[in-house]
């Protein structure tokens, strides 16, 4: 393992808790009561003299009640034990949500802006910052104010989502209990678990549960054969689920807007090729066309995210993140590594064999052997002979290759269907398929048993103490990892060589004001910091001339600045926020210009007005990055040709009902 893996790797916490042993438990109990229970329905069935159709009826139900449990299998540690993981990314993802539906709940339908973040004079986190996961979790702010518990609700429906859509994915070619048991497969993934409890990445974990439903609607666009069976209306259906499960992909990880395309667009490409005797070339053509309409239509839905961070990432400290130990091409994963290290098996050896010997057994199915040669395809990518590859740009602002892994619990649900689809030619190679499915599962269930809580100075983090943690970006200085939860690297370039000395302090409840004291010198210890010594009384916005007075005007929030000021001479107003294109500021009403706010900025990039004597109300918020107004000009020109094609065909062609097939 090189430098760059140890320092930005995967490390567990130095604070361990008492195994649990739940998902072993959790697993056991499952079995025995499916067994149980499936002879309690058999021995009622019998006694009752009920029919073969309503038998199947109860298997059927049997089978609902168990894709939720299985769909929930990486989330059962932390519902058994709910305290936040020891994870790398720590407390982050849940200070980060508590200010996103904040936010919010403030109306600002897309937060960019956190105006407490960076010792209080505001950080651009999410201008630049993938917010997929962070709206899903604002949605299910209605059910709990707690964070802990919001963020499990939030990992909670994406399970579910994921273990549908596996479920879904595999029912278009095996029965349903083999469907459950690829939905068990997924799950059991082994980057699945280390991005939950290891790595802490809940957006790249996102991305992970939305594909197979990517997968699921790409083969419904081109499969051969569902063409008669679905109709157009049926057709339209899938495209659109694609398009928005994309365009959702898209939100939650630069991952997905990087590779994500390149991944359905080589899996199109092989199926289709697959395909030359089942379908004429003008039907693979429309499903080319198609299958290109849906990635470009959810690149435009998706493109407040990713054109935003093109757009303004040049006036951001962002090389401090791509440089050095980040960059990629220094981070390729050994052969050793991605298959048998104990903390960092991203793919893990009997899911590679049993994904790999899945798609060679079913090689004669299109999609199968496309997704073999897929996942294999970035296989390479990760070792050392991908290393070229990570040179190229804009690849190489990935950080760390082993993140493709992201693709492979999606792709080796596909993969294993083909020991359904070859099973009549390869029977030992089927049961060898069986043997290395008790083997990926045994290995998950030897390697991921154990949660580890995330200890603050001696107490798991949950409940009040988290309430104070989001606190700490606005009390620690400037320009340092805890005011910004990361490197700085979104920080505007003047700002990060000038930063001001202290924080902006606003109070704190008294229960976060205890616990700072409690604390206090552990505190200073640990973070480097004396969060009692760095405070200033700064308001929002401020006057260095006495006969200056202001004050907060009704409507005044952290997202909306809202002052009035009143002197007998001409003076000047700092707003205490750093400066990005996107700010508006208006006087009196009347808006200034993007060219006047920036000539007036500090050293430090605080933005200033001067004003005449007399009495003036300032407003400021940030708006957004420009350039908005045509960009959604764009996007619904898009959303009006595809709704103008998909009707065109419809009226032209007509439609079947849509059979789901559940």
């Amino acid at each position: 393992m090189n430098e760059a893996e140890r320092n930005a790797g995967l490390p567990r916490g130095a604070e361990s808790m008492k195994s649990h042993h739940a998902t072993q438990r959790v697993m056991a109990g499952m079995l025995l009561f499916h067994t149980l229970g499936a002879g309690a329905m058999q021995t009622v069935a019998r006694a009752f003299g009920v029919t073969p159709a309503r038998r199947w009826t109860w298997l059927t139900l049997g089978v609902w009640a168990a894709l939720p449990a299985l769909s929930l299998l990486p989330l059962w540690s932390n519902l058994l034990n709910p305290v936040l993981p020891g994870v790398t990314e720590h407390f982050r993802y849940a200070v980060l949500s508590s200010h996103f539906q904040e936010a919010m709940a403030a109306g600002i339908w897309y937060p960019r802006w956190l105006p407490d973040f960076n010792a209080g004079y505001g950080y651009p986190e999410f201008v630049f910052y993938q917010p997929g996961y962070f709206f899903l979790n604002s949605w299910l702010a209605v059910l709990t104010d707690d964070l802990l518990w919001r963020q499990l609700l939030t990992l909670g429906t994406l399970c579910l989502i994921g273990g549908l859509g596996a479920y879904r994915l595999a029912r278009t070619f095996v029965d349903r209990l083999s469907a459950l048991a690829l939905v068990l497969l997924f799950q059991a993934a082994p980057y699945v678990h280390i991005n939950l409890y290891e790595r802490g990445d809940l957006s790249e974990w996102m991305v992970i549960q939305l594909l197979p439903w990517v997968l699921h609607w790409s083969w419904c666009l081109l499969a051969p054969e569902p063409r008669s069976t679905i109709g157009m209306r049926g057709r339209a259906l899938c495209w659109s689920g694609l398009t928005l499960v994309l365009a959702a992909s898209f939100y939650s990880h630069p991952m997905a807007v990087l590779f994500l395309p390149l991944v359905v667009a080589l899996l199109g490409m092989l199926t289709l090729a697959g395909t030359e005797h089942q379908a004429p070339l003008a039907v693979r053509v429309r499903s080319v066309f198609e299958l290109a309409g849906a990635l470009l239509l959810a690149l435009a839905l998706a493109s407040p995210y990713w054109l935003t961070v093109a757009q303004l990432k040049p006036l951001v400290n962002a090389h401090v993140a791509a440089i050095g130990g980040f960059e990629p091409w220094r981070n390729v994963a050994s052969l050793s590594g991605l298959l048998f290290n104990n903390d960092q098996a991203f793919l893990a050896a009997p899911f590679v064999a049993l994904a790999l010997l899945g798609a060679w057994q079913g090689r004669e199915h299109p999609f199968i052997r496309a997704a073999g040669l897929v996942y294999l395809v970035l296989f390479l990518a990760m070792l050392p002979t991908g290393r070229w590859f990570w040179h190229l740009y804009p690849f190489s602002l990935m950080q760390f290759p082993w993140r493709l892994a992201v693709f492979a619990p999606a792709l080796q649900v596909v993969c294993t269907l083909g020991y359904w689809q070859g099973s009549n030619r390869h029977w030992v190679l089927r049961r060898l398929g069986l043997t290395l499915a008790l083997l990926a599962l045994t290995w998950s269930a030897w390697k991921f048993h154990d949660f580890r809580a995330m200890h603050w100075f001696g107490e798991p983090v949950a409940g009040e103490q988290l309430d104070c943690i989001k606190t700490y970006p606005g009390l620690a200085q400037p320009n340092k990892l805890l005011a910004t939860l990361d490197v700085g690297e979104w920080l505007p370039a003047r700002f990060a060589k000038n930063p001001p000395e202290t924080a902006r302090y606003t109070p704190i409840s008294q229960t976060c004001e205890a616990q700072l004291a409690r604390h206090r010198a552990a505190l200073t210890e640990r973070l480097g910091i004396d969060l009692f010594s760095n405070r200033s009384t700064l308001n929002w916005m401020t006057s260095d001339s006495p006969h200056w007075q202001g004050h907060p005007e009704p409507g005044h929030s952290p997202h909306t600045l809202n002052y009035r000021f009143a002197g007998a001479s001409p003076g000047v107003v700092v707003i205490q926020q750093i400066y990005l294109p996107g700010w508006s500021v208006h006087v009196n009403g009347l808006a200034l210009a993007a060219m006047t706010i920036e000539e007036q900025l500090l050293p430090d990039g605080r933005m200033q007005v001067r004003l005449a004597a007399g009495e003036h109300t300032i407003t400021a918020r940030y708006d957004g990055p420009p350039g908005s107004t045509q960009r959604n000009v764009v996007i619904g020109l898009a959303l009006l040709l595809a709704a103008a094609y998909w009707l065109r065909r419809l009226r032209k062609q007509g439609g079947l009902k849509f059979d789901v097939g559940y």
